[in-house]
């Protein structure tokens, strides 16, 4: 390619482009290619890509707890779940049916993997995805609760994430300024797209935690009428898994 052409190629920030026609130029077994079929050749390399480094970007942008999470390898028997029913969850179906997921299960139970592998699968498909801790959320809320607009701002960006993670789902009461903030969020997310929430508490004890009366009724009207629960396994598997390892170095020390 001519050099001029592939600086005003990286000018126009189209560098993988330049990369894609050069890796074309190097590869013999396309000599004997069509133009169609060397061109055909050329944009499946591009758009492939470009998908790969959009969805390099959502994953970054997700904040995953667990960003390389990978549902090939999920311990799903450890975890008491069914595989395929994981399987077919990753397909993203819910999503477009707006289906909350509600995951729950003792602390070390491998809920926040499971909820990242999900989170990942979204990724792949392109779709925006957010995860956060519910301690780190109503932190930003309380940080500040006195300037209304950034509450509106705050609330808006988690709502029109694709797929929201929220992590440590009431593990603390929350009080009921805390609490009309989650609803207004659950309410702009309702019936548009769908929350995780990860937790240790089951449904039956949400409405306390939420603060009680009629804003906790409105709130749980809005997530678990449209939602699937995935509960986990008693079995504390970082403990598991940390004495493996140990077993391991213990071994290796013979």
């Amino acid at each position: 390619m001519n050099i001029e052409i592939k600086k005003q190629l990286a000018v126009l920030e189209l560098g993988d482009l330049v990369s894609a026609i050069e890796n074309q130029e190097k590869d013999v077994s396309l000599v004997n290619l069509n133009y169609n079929d060397r061109l055909e050749h050329l944009l499946t390399e591009l758009i492939t890509e470009r998908q790969n480094r959009l969805i390099a970007r959502l994953t970054k942008n997700a904040e995953l707890k667990y960003p390389n999470a990978n549902l090939e390898t999920l311990d799903c028997e450890a975890r008491g779940i069914n595989k395929d029913i994981i399987v077919n969850l990753a397909s993203m179906g819910f999503v477009s049916a707006a289906t909350n997921l509600i995951i729950t299960g003792a602390t070390g139970a491998g809920k926040t993997y499971l909820s990242c592998v999900l989170g990942v699968e979204a990724c792949k498909q392109t779709l925006r995805t957010c995860y956060i801790r519910m301690p780190d959320m109503l932190g930003h809320f309380q940080n500040h609760k006195d300037n209304l607009r950034e509450q509106i701002r705050y609330r808006k960006r988690l709502g029109n994430y694709k797929v929201l993670i929220i992590d440590e789902w009431l593990n603390y009461k929350i009080n009921e300024r805390e609490s009309k903030f989650i609803y207004e969020l659950i309410e702009q997310r309702c019936g548009n797209s769908p929350t995780i929430f990860v937790g240790q508490y089951d449904v039956e004890d949400w409405h306390e935690r939420l603060g009680g009366g009629t804003q906790a009724d409105s709130i749980m009207d809005r997530i678990i009428h449209n939602a699937y629960t995935i509960p986990t396994t008693d079995n504390n598997l970082r403990r598991l898994y940390d004495s493996k390892k140990a077993k391991v170095v213990i071994d290796s020390l013979g």
